[in-house]
């Protein structure tokens, strides 16, 4: 099997625009421990890895080190009351990490990415949502592990007061002409949702993305 050609259950959740950040301490440990079932049942490949990007007040980027899917590395680069010199860009999540995935010839078991959306170059405009969130498990992992991201993101999505909370299936990416693959999750977040440069000036109906989704109810 091809690394793009790996099929998996995606949603995605986009957070109302006052809801409370994600990458605040108080609201990603919760979030996190919901998933990390799923987390320990990837390890059997590799360990998780995540990577954020978040920048000083003066723009230069923040350095974090290594960081896996484990309470000491959570509390490395979320926010807490004390935060003063890190702005939240956005962060990634693989289970097992990428390097692994690229070893083994396969693309992960999870996927998680969350982007801040106000550190989009739109500042200062009025935003229909506040924060993306993009996750993606693996359908040969079962129905049950499945079931337990649904559920997970579902409790999110209502404490968030969600605008989207959607699903779809597909693959991880698609072949290219040119060799290798396009279309990948893992550049959904960034580059591959919407139709429009800025989603935030058109409704958020089915036009507004790159692919049809399903809404869903959040818990």
């Amino acid at each position: 099997m091809a690394f793009f050609s790996r099929d998996y259950e995606v949603f995605l959740l986009l957070a109302a625009p006052d809801a409370a950040p994600l990458w605040e301490a108080a609201q990603w440990t919760p979030f996190a421990a919901s998933l990390d079932g799923i987390v320990v049942q990837a390890g059997m490949r590799g360990k998780a890895g995540v990577r954020s990007l978040q920048y000083t007040p003066k723009g230069k980027p923040v350095s974090f080190g290594r960081l896996g899917w484990d309470e000491k590395s959570h509390a490395k680069w979320t926010h807490g009351p004390a935060t003063t010199e890190a702005r939240f860009m956005s962060l990634e999540a693989w289970a097992p990490a990428w390097t692994t995935c690229e070893k083994d010839g396969q693309a992960p078991d999870l996927f998680l990415a969350l982007v801040n959306e106000s550190l989009l170059g739109l500042a200062g405009k009025p935003l229909q949502f506040g924060q993306r969130l993009v996750c993606a498990i693996a359908t040969d992992l079962g129905p049950a592990a499945a079931a337990t991201v649904r559920q997970s993101l579902a409790q999110l999505a209502a404490q968030q007061d969600a605008v989207v909370f959607a699903h779809t299936r597909r693959q991880w990416g698609s072949a290219s002409p040119y060799g290798g693959f396009t279309h990948a999750i893992q550049d959904m977040p960034i580059g591959g949702l919407f139709r429009q440069d800025d989603p935030h000036a058109h409704p958020l109906d089915g036009d507004a993305f790159s692919e049809p989704w399903t809404r869903l109810g959040p818990a």
